[in-house]
């Protein structure tokens, strides 16, 4: 998924260490952003958010990208992609520093996927540096946008390659609040927030409330249908570099199954890539939250300091997760011992 571009290229995958509103710090920003995002569209699928402005608050980045802190570095792409991974060569070529951004928010996976970066942005002069580029005057989702290129068309010789995008900027909505961009309209005009609001969807609303105030999350749903609904993971945001990681892991439940095994399965002699949990995390404890009529279970996992501060995001993304919390999965897939009693 190039939408995990920066989230996986640094953090790795082994398990071993513009109806587009404001922006700002404001609690509960991951609701906030979700509010802006289409209940129909493709964040409904797969959302992956980040919480710049908490990075640069920490100095773990600055406005010219990340710092000399490498421990929290893994976060810091988060709900950005491939445009955090081109950093500055983006800044200079459109205008749009998402280093210098609040939030961003990834929703769906390509070919059908959209980016939102939210802040103060120069509307103006990123308009015109597209412009530049070769981007028209287009309409999408009733909204007066940019089109760099056709609708999910790459053009490998373009200028969007030259910047280590394929068809990320092909369509473009920006305001002096955000900027929504996508391989095609349709996925672009999921994230103006324009539509019903996923933040309005029970399912999606009560595994955010789970989440509570993360800096890094992705929310997706199960990659083949079975006992859970959707996943949620998260990186609390941390007060201070010092601190240690407290990942979150949600799980909306199918079927009343899932929350005995969710709590026999994820425990620390779990054996996800063939080590236990527990030499990467200190604790993992587990509760549940109710939000309107939905229950969600929930684990927080302390991860220890010379472990990844994504490991829960990994968990999810190589599918970990799915085995450890879906009763329709085999009963011991990750050599979990369960503790005597």
């Amino acid at each position: 998924m190039r939408a995990l571009g920066w989230t996986l290229a640094v953090a790795g995958l082994v398990l071993a260490g513009c109806g587009t509103g404001g922006s700002g710090e404001a609690e509960g920003g991951l609701r906030q952003t979700m509010a802006r995002l289409d209940a129909s569209g493709p964040a409904a699928t797969y959302l992956e958010y980040g919480d710049m402005a908490h990075w640069r608050k920490l100095g773990v980045v600055t406005d010219k990208g990340p710092g000399q802190d490498r421990r929290w570095v893994a976060a810091v792409g988060s709900g950005f992609g491939d445009f955090a991974v081109g950093g500055q060569r983006i800044a200079e070529a459109t205008g749009l520093n998402v280093f210098a951004a609040d939030r961003g928010v990834i929703a769906g996976t390509p070919p059908k996927s959209a980016i939102r970066v939210e802040g103060t942005l120069d509307a103006s002069g990123i308009s015109a540096k597209l412009t530049s580029m070769g981007a028209k005057p287009r309409e999408i989702g009733g909204q007066e946008g940019l089109s760099l290129n056709k609708d999910n068309m790459l053009d490998l010789a373009g200028p969007q390659t030259a910047l280590g995008l394929t068809n990320q900027l092909n369509q473009v909505v920006v305001t002096d609040s955000a900027l929504v961009a996508g391989a095609a309209a349709d996925s672009v005009a999921g994230a103006l927030g324009t539509g019903s609001s996923l933040a309005d969807e029970p399912g999606h609303a009560a595994v955010a409330d789970c989440l509570g105030d993360v800096a890094a999350a992705v929310i997706m749903a199960p990659r083949q249908p079975g006992g859970v609904i959707l996943y949620g993971v998260g990186l609390r945001g941390p007060a201070a570099t010092a601190d240690k990681a407290v990942d979150v892991v949600c799980v909306l439940p199918r079927v009343a199954e899932v929350g005995k095994v969710f709590k026999e399965r994820l425990v620390t002699a779990a054996k996800p890539g063939g080590k236990p949990l527990g030499d990467l995390v200190e604790t993992i404890t587990h509760d549940d939250v109710t939000s309107g009529d939905r229950t969600v279970h929930r684990a927080l996992l302390t991860v220890k300091p010379d472990g990844p501060v994504l490991l829960a995001n990994q968990l999810l993304i190589r599918g970990d997760l799915e085995r450890l919390a879906d009763p329709a999965a085999p009963l011991d897939p990750l050599g979990v011992t369960r503790p005597s009693s």
